[in-house]
């Protein structure tokens, strides 16, 4: 299984934001340990470190960084990926461009806290993280 993850979650669980915190860390840890794979857009990577490092500093931000691109995959974000993004029927553009690249990375899931996206009927699913880790012990 392959779920693409959603900066909100991977900031849940580095900055310990309570009650979200507990199930982020799970799916991380779940998918450092094999669990399945866990993937975020090139956009997310420059977010999580942009915000992460404005809540502590930039040395712990590399040491974060260097810690999430060794354990997880990255799918790029392109030219083209931005212009289809601008045909996917969701008004926020960070969350269409989070569809198109699960899309192009055959993501089976996008795990996110976003109501939008949870809300939208688009593929692949946006589940929230309690959902998917009920999934995956399926």
């Amino acid at each position: 299984m392959i779920a693409l993850i959603d900066t909100n979650i991977v900031l849940d669980a580095l900055q310990e934001r309570k009650p979200f915190d507990v199930s982020a860390k799970e799916i991380l840890l779940s998918s450092q340990n094999g669990d399945f794979n866990c993937l975020f857009t090139a956009n997310s990577v420059a977010d999580i470190f942009y915000l992460y490092s404005k809540a502590r500093n930039a040395k712990s931000a590399k040491v974060v960084m260097k810690f999430l691109l060794k354990s997880f995959g990255v799918i790029s974000v392109t030219h083209e990926d931005c212009v289809n993004a601008l045909s996917v029927p969701i008004d926020d553009f960070e969350d269409a461009l989070v569809y198109v690249c699960a899309q192009k990375g055959n993501v089976n899931y996008i795990v996110t806290r976003d109501e939008e996206m949870l809300n939208s009927k688009l593929s692949p699913q946006a589940v929230s993280p309690t959902k998917f880790l009920e999934l995956v012990q399926k």
